[in-house]
């Protein structure tokens, strides 16, 4: 009985413990289908609220629609006269317009079409998330218990709630961006087709440049369009090419401006001082960059800051060029001789209506008879001018090289018109032109800058003059050879841009500058190092300019006897760090340099610093805690290792004192700060002289004393407070000794005050009777004995 109790008992604990097993595992199971559901539906609210989110920062389809409507009209103006209406024969000016219309109209459109990718891949991929969770098999596994069911479809139903609305949302979105960017893809499908048309064209007329293309300039046209229609649709493609240009160039305008202002300020900065000093010219000779400030500013700016334009149309490059030509006319009045005055308002004039013919896109009867007109002028007056005895008088004799160059020129762009060579003799034409008034500018910018620049060298001073590469004292007035070579190169390339060659020549050119190329993991372009090493050289040649212009002016000088203002020189060196700084960062930045890359170099410096540098280290981390602490700055008076002078320059590694006898001491910013460093301006330039003063035993002392006082009480330079003291000091062996103490405003005035105040005490001694008296001393002579030691026979 026992024995069958006791398998009964064990039958019924098995059973007890395999229920228990299976309801564990179902509420197990229970649990992680509940956790993944909640999980599940949590990713999907999750989903929906960054979807609700980013709709809401929807892209503006409004801007890009009437951008896509503008550039289609856009490209209907280019056609005209290309692949419509194209008259007689095409023209180089038309396409090279043409081209730079629909690359700016594909630009545009390509960025839109970024925006729209982006966003359309964006709101695609938060569907497909949301689509794919809520398909999830586990989401639709509904507890056993009722009043569970009921619960998990009120938290589904909130979910569907909110998903619903955005889910049609998200749908209207991606259909009318998918829309959109199928529009933008045709029709820049179009503007692609249409460009590689053109330059088609432009290739097939490069490869005929020398043949006929119209009749004769006698002979009877074939066919023909009006001029007012040329004129027309000519004015309506030039307005766009520069609208587009100007619209995406604003940032490089705007540093122009800046560029502008800051040259502006800088003349105005030298006539100031040529005014005062009484320097300035009445008949502005050798100061011409000074006689108007801002129009030589222009003038300067303009003609060397235009090569950061790239590529501009020849619209935009008209009027910069027209605007320079007539300040520098107004710089001319009076300057130049009436003679030479009359030929530049005359070439001008000849110019601007030269520009305006290269503004017609298409050829017209009307026009090449203005064209020959215009070429014949240039060559009757050139050689007029050439043959002139008038040359003596031209102040800038070069200009007679390129009139000899423009009156060749125009004569063969006649001769290339009379027979039909329309292209070729309105390239010349522009060329002869264009490079005679381009080449008188940069002739006339070169003298300006050089003028301004030996204004600036007499004006400031610097211990360090190789900081701007040119030695001005052994140059003078002479203009320095390195920017006539400047000036032809500039002039060679502004030339060449007339030239379908030029643009065939730089696209070659352009690809090997920008075409990646890999040594070892690094990948790197020649126009990536060009751009390092320009902006770097750019950034130190920037800080060195602001050291020589911004240095104090020379502590040895009699115009520099005042110390009051903190000048720009105490910041000078923290300018620089900036400087050099950020040149440094950008310059890594524009030539893609991986910051692995740098952290290996850093990694070298300190291995470097480690094994030899800690001197260097140490100079340059102390001149960025003089920087920053200011312990000295410039132009303060201080004394280092007994030697005193005035602080000029404080720079990376080291600083520069003007010592009192004029030498400069060169002192390594480490010693600078460990040795005793004594700064008189600290204290406002106070200093305490003290002098002693004997006077015979037997004097009345309050009587010196007052004698003292009155001497010191009537000089101005001496402060009052503390006021002047005269104490009686010792009893020396032959006068009683008066110790003066005084204090001086200005401690440059120290020796000059107290040699006069010793003076005016021995005078004024002598007028009241009181002696100074001379050190008197007792020597006693003995002669030795026979008998004495010292006398002894050797």
């Amino acid at each position: 009985m026992a024995a069958s109790d006791s398998s009964a008992f064990m039958k019924m604990v098995k059973k007890i413990g395999i229920k228990e097993e299976l309801s564990s595992i179902a509420k197990f199971e229970k649990g992680r289908i509940e956790a993944r559901q909640r999980k599940v539906l949590e990713a999907v609210r999750q989903e929906i609220q960054k979807a609700g989110l980013f709709l809401k920062q929807s892209v503006d389809t409004i801007n890009i629609i009437r951008d896509l409507k503008s550039s289609k009209a856009s490209f209907a103006i280019v056609g005209d006269g290309v692949f419509r209406n194209q008259g007689t024969h095409h023209t180089q000016r038309n396409l090279f317009v043409s081209d730079a219309i629909l690359e700016q109209v594909a630009f545009t459109l390509e960025s839109h079409r970024s925006k729209l990718d982006t966003y359309y891949q964006t709101l695609s991929g938060y569907r497909y998330r949301i689509d794919s969770l809520s398909s999830d098999s586990i989401i639709y596994q509904f507890p056993s218990d009722s009043s569970e069911v009921v619960n998990y479809f009120k938290t589904m139903l909130s979910i569907l709630k909110e998903v619903a609305p955005l889910d049609s949302s998200i749908t209207n979105a991606v259909s009318s961006i998918q829309h959109l960017l199928q529009d933008v893809d045709m029709f820049l499908f179009e503007v692609h087709t249409a460009r590689n048309e053109i330059e088609k064209i432009n290739a097939n007329l490069a490869a005929n440049l020398g043949n006929r293309e119209f009749p004769n300039l006698w002979e009877k046209p074939k066919n023909k369009r009006p001029l007012p229609e040329i004129l027309n649709i000519s004015e309506k493609k030039e307005s766009l090419a520069l609208k587009f240009y100007l619209k995406d160039n604003i940032t490089r305008l705007l540093l122009l401006a800046i560029i502008i202002m800051i040259c502006t300020y800088f003349l105005n900065t030298l006539k100031s001082h040529l005014k005062e000093n009484k320097a300035l010219h009445t008949n502005y000779e050798g100061q011409l960059v000074v006689r108007y400030p801002v129009l030589s500013a222009i003038i300067i700016s303009s003609s060397i800051f235009q090569f950061m334009f790239l590529d501009p149309p020849f619209i935009f490059s008209f009027i910069l060029w027209i605007a320079a030509a007539v300040f520098l006319g107004v710089l001319f009045n009076r300057y130049i001789t009436p003679f030479w005055m009359r030929f530049w308002i005359i070439i001008v004039a000849a110019f601007a209506l030269s520009g305006l013919s290269n503004l017609i896109l298409q050829a017209s009867r009307i026009e090449r008879w203005g064209m020959l007109a215009l070429q014949v002028f240039g060559i009757v007056y050139g050689i007029y001018i050439l043959q002139n005895k008038q040359k003596a008088q031209l102040r800038e004799r070069k200009i007679l090289y390129f009139i000899g160059i423009f009156t060749i020129i125009e004569l063969l762009a006649a001769g290339f018109n009379s027979f039909g060579r329309y292209n070729l003799s309105k390239t010349f034409m522009i060329i002869g032109y264009s490079g005679l008034i381009i080449a008188i500018l940069f002739l006339w910018t070169v003298r300006l800058l050089n003028e301004g620049l030996v204004i600036a060298s007499q004006i400031y001073q610097h211990p360090d003059k190789k900081l701007f590469y040119i030695n001005f004292e052994k140059v003078g007035n002479r203009v320095p050879v390195l920017f006539y070579i400047f000036l032809i190169v500039g002039w060679a390339i502004l030339m060449g841009r007339h030239l379908f060659v030029f643009r065939q020549l730089a696209g070659p050119f352009n690809l090997f500058l920008t075409t990646e190329r890999t040594i070892g993991d690094y990948s790197f372009s020649i126009n990536g190092i060009f751009i390092f090493v320009l902006i770097l050289f750019g950034s130190l040649f920037l800080s060195r300019l602001i050291s020589f212009f911004a240095a104090e002016p020379d502590a040895t000088s009699p115009h520099q006897q005042k110390i009051g203002k903190v000048s720009v020189g105490s910041w000078l060196l923290l300018i620089r760090i900036i400087i050099i700084s950020t040149g440094l960062f950008l310059a890594i930045a524009a030539a893609g340099i991986p910051l692995d890359r740098i952290t290996l170099i850093i990694g070298a410096l300190g291995v470097g610093i480690g094994l030899g540098l800690q001197g260097l280290v140490n100079n340059l981390v102390s001149g960025l805690i003089i920087a920053f602490e200011k312990p000295v700055n410039v132009g303060d008076i201080i004394e280092v290792d007994g030697k005193s002078g005035t602080m000029k320059s404080i720079g990376f590694r080291s600083s520069v004192v003007v010592t009192s006898d004029g030498s400069s001491l060169i002192i390594p910013n480490g010693d600078l700060l460990s040795q005793h460093l004594v700064n008189w301006t600290m204290s406002k330039n106070r200093k305490r002289i003290s002098l002693v003063v004997g006077v015979a035993y037997g004097t009345t002392i309050s009587q010196a004393k007052e004698v003292i006082t009155g001497i010191l009480q009537a000089d101005t330079r001496i402060s009052t407070i503390p006021p002047p003291v005269v104490l009686a000091r010792d009893f020396a062996p032959s006068s009683i000794e008066l110790e003066v103490f005084f204090w001086l405003s200005d401690l440059r005035m120290a020796g000059e005050v107290k040699s006069q105040v010793i003076q005016q005490i021995q005078e004024q001694f002598e007028a009241a009777g009181i002696q100074i008296p001379i050190p008197q001393q007792e020597v006693l002579l003995r002669t030795p004995t026979p008998h004495s030691p010292n006398n002894k026979t050797k």
